[in-house]
């Protein structure tokens, strides 16, 4: 399958912030960061092909980093409980929706990585799939999403060819 045949969807930001908190909400998190930003871009069939990746393998590199964060400070593994059902989410949601109580909030880098992304679009609340990877690719460890695509074995360079993206040659830790 090529990339070329698919057409990039248009999604709204707010419909991206909702899932992520949904990916965020299903492994037990506080706060939707750019890790869970990353999990909801694979609804973008063009995302799993340019990263070489699926969901699912995401999920098992993302729950592996955990576990090793544990066990790095001596807590041992995580429990075995099964993940939370993801609930629905629209793909233009309305206010009721995004202002819900019981929706994660969003952390600061993953507030930033979608205004950019949204930066060259006339309606800010319109984005690809692509613009958001794009940010996302430019994140460096420390940050949870460089760290997994790190695990994933992702080759920055490679993707943005892919997705015909402008290259970030010469851009530091940039994964060869």
């Amino acid at each position: 399958m090529t990339t070329e045949s698919i057409v990039p969807e248009v999604l709204h930001v707010w419909a991206i912030c909702l899932r992520a908190g949904e990916e965020g909400r299903r492994r037990g998190d506080r706060r939707a960061g750019t890790d869970h930003l990353l999990l909801a871009l694979f609804d973008d069939p063009l995302i799993e092909v340019a990263l070489g990746v699926s969901l699912q393998q995401a999920r098992q590199a993302l729950a592996s980093l955990d576990d090793e964060a544990l066990d790095a400070v001596g807590l041992g593994s995580g429990t075995d409980a099964p993940p939370i059902p993801m609930r629905a989410v629209p793909k233009k949601p309305r206010l009721r929706e995004v202002a819900s109580k019981d929706r994660l909030r969003i952390t600061p880098a993953a507030k930033k990585v979608l205004e950019e992304a949204t930066k060259p679009n006339r309606r800010r609340l319109q984005v690809t799939a692509q613009q958001v990877l794009a940010q996302i690719l430019t994140l460096q460890p420390p940050d949870h999403a460089a760290v997994l695509l790190d695990a994933l074995d992702v080759n920055n360079s490679q993707v943005r060819r892919r997705l015909d993206l402008p290259s970030e040659a010469g851009r530091p830790g940039d994964r060869q």
